[in-house]
């Protein structure tokens, strides 16, 4: 007979399951899915083992039940008779509720139910607000960013600020350019091959590790298994890497270092023309870099969850190169342009707007395997060209 779970009806046994449910969500918000036990949340709770069965048959139940009640809060939380208020009660209500974001955050690409939970919640959102397609991936995505990645970058955010800036869009003259005709050739740019290594056994490691943690994710990736692909024997993998944490590093600061490069000489062929053709000519490379390395942008989304500090560099390694290019040209901006708001928020604010919707478009057109759908990408992006100008008409 199978074995039933316990359901708590006095005070002492509600508290425990709660204490259980609390242990879980921290160490959750910390580790992907994969790397907590059932031992590890028995122990951070006060509690044994044997009183965790009592109430979950499961890692996966509490698990589910944790992200049930994030999304229930969630859905009765966004309410509002305006894009602003709906905006403002998202951003709210995730920092209520730090712990259980991050471990949505950390896990949503190991399980594709978390993703569409939350998509379906924020559609029935911009529904209501009759959102096309492309305004509710521009008003949501900056707000999901700022909330997941906020922290991570050591941006404060202000919610009210934050919320009418991407209301507002980057309608300001040193950004402004015709946005409803783009350059005939914006789409035709082809990444360029990166090196990964100089050595070439070490570029072969490389190239089959990219590969089968592409494909198995790295938990279920082995150096054996790297060291086969690789036609080499164990012992000749531990002459270039200590560890398989120290090759995912390399590969990382690989990705960064190529898309970095391509996105660069993809926006240097603008260098002529407003910021917002830039960014568009930006946001095309990015994804077309990551179409020719499909496996580099899931190893680096699993990152996040493997490695905090290593997941930090490399964001931060793009967020620095916004920052900058944005502070100066607020700098250069008239003060009848900015009055109503600090430069230096303005420039941390829409870095992280930008930046928001490059990694969204990556999870819309990579993560979903889109990515042979050119002719939607480019129609995609000259419709959010126009909203990151125009906003969605905020103040």
């Amino acid at each position: 007979m199978p074995r039933q779970k316990r359901i708590p009806q006095r005070t002492d046994g509600i508290e425990s399951k709660e204490r259980l449910k609390s242990a879980a969500v921290k160490l959750f918000s910390k580790n992907n899915f994969a790397n907590v036990s059932i031992s590890q949340i028995s122990k951070k709770s006060g509690l044994s083992s044997a009183a965790f069965y009592q109430y979950y048959l499961s890692k996966d139940e509490i698990f589910r039940e944790i992200a049930d009640e994030f999304f229930s809060g969630l859905r009765q939380f966004l309410t509002g008779t305006s894009l602003s208020e709906v905006g403002l009660s998202y951003i709210r209500y995730c920092n209520n509720n730090k712990h259980f974001v991050k471990a949505m955050h950390l896990n949503e690409y190991h399980f594709e139910w978390i993703r569409n939970n939350l998509e379906e919640i924020l559609y029935s959102v911009s529904k209501k607000f009759e959102l096309s397609e492309v305004g509710h991936f521009y008003f949501w995505s900056p707000l999901r960013f700022a909330v997941n990645f906020g922290d991570l970058l050591d941006v404060e955010i202000q919610p009210d600020i934050f919320v009418k800036i991407v209301l507002k869009g980057i309608n300001y003259k040193v950004f402004k350019g015709n946005v409803r005709q783009l350059p005939d050739d914006i789409f035709n740019f082809q990444p360029v091959k990166h090196l990964l290594s100089g050595d070439e056994k070490r570029e072969i490691i490389l190239a089959n590790a990219e590969s089968l943690f592409g494909t198995y994710g790295f938990n279920k990736t082995q150096i054996y298994d790297i060291a086969r692909a690789s036609g080499i024997a164990v012992g000749t993998f531990y002459l270039y890497f200590k560890t398989k944490k120290e090759l995912l590093k390399e590969l990382v600061e690989w990705i960064s270092r190529g898309l970095r490069y391509n996105v660069k000489l993809a926006v240097e062929r603008y260098k002529n023309e407003p910021r917002i053709i830039q960014e568009i000519a930006g946001l095309y490379a990015f994804v077309q870099f990551f179409k020719n390395h499909t496996n580099m942008y899931k190893v680096v989304r699993e990152s996040q969850s493997l490695d905090l500090e290593l997941a930090k560099t490399y964001y931060i390694s793009i967020y620095k190169p916004y920052y900058s290019n944005l502070r100066s040209l607020f700098e250069n901006a008239s003060k009848d342009e900015v009055i109503n708001y600090d430069k230096d928020v303005l420039s941390k604010y829409y870095s992280l707007m930008l930046m928001g919707l490059g990694h969204y478009l990556g999870e819309k057109y990579l993560i979903s395997g889109r990515v042979a759908e050119t002719e939607n990408l480019e129609k995609f992006l000259q419709d959010l060209c126009v909203y990151i100008f125009e906003g969605l008409g905020g103040e």
